[in-house]
């Protein structure tokens, strides 16, 4: 009896160990994700909806901020800052999200940071005061963060050279849809449902991607031994590249930021037609993302759209800036200098951000946030630099600050040119 119940218990084993061999892929693909093929449209679209995850959840929520003021009868000054909570959220949490994907993987991490970000949203939806409201809003920013450097991290796992550059033309065309769409349907979820209805549909947003990426994106990251996170501080080309792309971001901040002060305050635009205007010039990054796309196609080295955009983005502020001083500066003159500045976003960042990757792979995750904090953190400078002088200077003060960041970013190109080649 003990050698019939040892024999059946060594049957039991086996079956189970015959089982637990035949089902080992099956439970790998699932653990792994069923991988979306990277050289198809699905594959685009869902990094570049990753990377638009903070142009969505900042601009939808822009109508939202009388509302939220009556709300909580908060002052402007204090509703506003569920900005700055989420910028912070966003750029303090790529300090971690960059190197513990390189030692993690790029998978568990997004599924976590996709994770704060919809529970971030819920707890900005079910927000009893201001300050519950600014907890979720630093949720969101620190989950949203996990999108946008590693939508970066996966493509420079994946890709080298002019298909690298390519994918992130590609990439950059899809988000850059987010800034031109997320106000207009920010404004029609506020009419219809109210302003708690905007971080339901961003929590919904959140919890579709996480779904989209546990079920068809597999790792990306190659096996191997990862550098420490300092040592990303002692890539030059990465830094120097880092520098160029967070100027000229510095640029599009302070139009971001400007132009609603210059063609609101200054030539007394209606709000529809303010948005029209805002509307056809942000959509120049979607341009310049196509332009570059096209150059990759052609075989043009990268120095050609990152001349075109950096040089036209320069001229455009040195025009306005000469403009403003003669006295010609108006709306008519104003949409093709912001134009010029927004083209270039398209056609400088997808560049940048391959080089100051190109180099370190087995960093691509640190790099990649060290691309995103320093714009961050270059961007709000620039915020804060064009208040002060459009209270000082008006709208010539707001073409000054635009030069001052071109003419740097186009500077700084020039001396990595001839100093990384």
């Amino acid at each position: 009896m003990v050698a019939m119940t040892g024999l059946t218990d060594l049957s039991h084993r086996y079956h189970l160990g015959t089982f637990a061999l035949a089902t080992e892929p099956i439970w790998r693909n699932f653990a792994d994700g069923m991988r979306i093929q990277s050289d198809g449209l699905t594959f685009t679209l869902l990094l570049g909806a990753l990377a638009g995850l903070p142009a969505l959840s900042i601009d939808m929520s822009l109508p939202a901020m009388p509302q939220l003021q009556v709300e909580f009868a908060a002052s402007p000054a204090t509703v506003a800052l569920s900005l700055s909570y989420f910028m912070l959220g966003f750029g303090a949490s790529q300090v971690l999200i960059g190197p513990l994907s390189d030692r993690a993987g790029r998978r568990p991490v997004l599924l976590v940071a996709l994770a704060l970000y919809a529970l971030g949203g819920l707890a900005c939806r079910f927000a009893p005061s201001v300050g519950a409201l600014l907890a979720g809003r630093a949720m969101q920013g620190a989950g949203a963060a996990g999108g946008t450097v590693l939508a970066f991290a996966i493509i420079r796992d994946l890709f080298d050279g002019d298909a690298a550059r390519a994918r992130l033309s590609t990439v950059s065309l899809v988000f850059s849809l987010a800034p031109v769409i997320a106000p207009a349907l920010g404004g029609m979820l506020l009419e219809s449902a109210g302003w708690r209805a905007i971080f339901l549909f961003q929590t919904a947003t959140g919890v579709a991607l996480l779904l989209a990426v546990a079920a068809g994106l597999g790792e990306s990251r190659r096996p191997g031994p990862t550098a420490p996170y300092l040592a990303i501080l002692r890539q030059g080309r990465s830094l120097a590249f880092s520098a160029v792309g967070a100027l000229n971001l510095g640029n599009v901040f302070c139009f971001v930021s400007g132009a609603p002060l210059v063609l609101l305050d200054s030539f007394h635009l209606s709000t529809a037609a303010f948005s029209g205007v805002f509307a056809l010039v942000t959509g120049g990054v979607i341009g310049g993302a196509a332009l570059n796309r096209l150059s990759v196609r052609r075989g043009w080295h990268a120095a050609w759209p990152l001349g075109l955009g950096l040089g036209g983005a320069a001229i455009g502020g040195l025009a306005g800036t000469a403009l403003g001083l003669g006295g010609a500066l108006g709306v008519i003159a104003l949409v093709p200098v912001f134009l010029l500045t927004t083209l270039s976003r398209g056609l400088v960042s997808p560049n940048v951000t391959h080089a100051a990757l190109e180099r370190v792979p087995r960093m691509a995750g640190a790099a990649a946030a060290l691309v995103g904090c320093s714009q961050m953190l270059t961007g709000a400078l620039a915020g804060f630099i064009v208040g002060q002088m459009y209270d000082w200077y008006g709208p010539v003060g707001l073409m000054l600050t635009m030069a001052g960041f071109a003419v740097a970013a186009l500077a700084c190109w020039i001396w990595v040119e001839l100093n990384y080649r």
